[in-house]
């Protein structure tokens, strides 16, 4: 096993700190810990989230994870039922569609506060929550699974993705509190140079392959607003972004809503808050948010 780890390790560019913690692991014999360090280095920038190409609008949405994106993608398959969707980087989009290049193009961003606790907040969601907030785990069960799903299907896609993310970055599964998780994406382990798209920089996201940002960027705290917008400029009449994918969209009850927000906001500590400013400091500006 050693060999096969050494030879794996010595096809990969390692920044020093993550070069110090394999060889620190290696000399401890810690060979599962190694693994999981070669299966994190060995990953690439993660750039392949949905594209949705419009060409009866001449339009494209670069999906921007844990910002309304299902909401947004389904309002546009609506509009659009031959609209194409790519899951691929903006460079291999731009070579099978090269057309696209000179397309509408429109992002959205989200306060990376409110981002980071999302995606937290997926990594760790549990029945045991729901119980905590008022709700049996038979009516969890009920209410967080609309009747068009299958209800067991949908848990157990989330805790499939849930443990592949887990396993996939060397220190995560360890970050089981929300301070850990800050701490862990100020580390190389969770910086962006092999980062999963739900806790990616936001400006690395969503921009084109030439680097530049798209024609109209929007924010998540004013979507329905900047949708219009969009939808103004393209000539889509689109109706009111639904609601999907949130504890609002999936009938919570006022009491777990409450309790949810409250947990959040409980989180978002000062220090959790400069950690966040200091790893995201790019999306603070690109959306214009206060740095506070």
């Amino acid at each position: 096993m050693l060999a096969r780890l050494t030879s794996a390790l010595a096809a990969v560019a390692l920044d020093r700190e993550i070069a110090r913690d394999v060889a620190a692991a290696l000399a401890r014999g810690a060979f599962g810990k190694t693994k999981q360090m070669v299966r994190t280095v060995s990953q690439s920038l993660d750039l392949q989230a949905d594209k949705v190409v419009s060409h009866k609008y001449r339009c494209l949405w670069l999906c921007n994870p844990k910002v309304a994106s299902r909401s947004i993608k389904t309002t546009l398959l609506d509009a659009d039922p031959a609209a194409e969707v790519h899951e691929a980087s903006m460079s291999d989009l731009y070579a099978r569609r090269p057309e696209v290049r000179s397309y509408y193009s429109f992002a959205f961003v989200r306060h990376p506060f409110t981002r980071a606790l999302s995606f937290y907040s997926d990594l760790h969601f549990s029945l045991r929550f729901l119980d905590k907030a008022l709700l049996s785990r038979a009516e969890a069960k009920r209410r967080y699974c609309p009747a068009r799903w299958r209800p067991m299907g949908v848990l157990s896609r989330a805790e499939a993705k849930r443990r592949v993310i887990l396993a996939r970055y060397y220190g995560l599964a360890d970050a089981n509190d929300f301070d850990a998780y800050c701490r862990w994406l100020n580390t190389p382990w969770g910086a962006d140079a092999f980062a999963d798209r739900h806790f990616l920089s936001q400006h690395v996201q969503i921009r084109l392959d030439d680097r530049r940002l798209p024609d109209f960027v929007g924010r998540y705290e004013n979507l329905d607003a900047d949708f219009r917008r969009v939808a103004s400029r393209l000539g889509i009449d689109a109706p009111a972004l639904p609601v999907l994918n949130t504890l609002a969209g999936w009938q919570a009850t006022p009491e777990t809503l409450a309790a949810a927000r409250a947990a959040a906001s409980a989180r978002l500590t000062e220090q959790n808050k400069a950690l966040l400013r200091a790893r995201y400091a790019e999306d603070l500006a690109l959306g214009g948010y206060p740095p506070a």
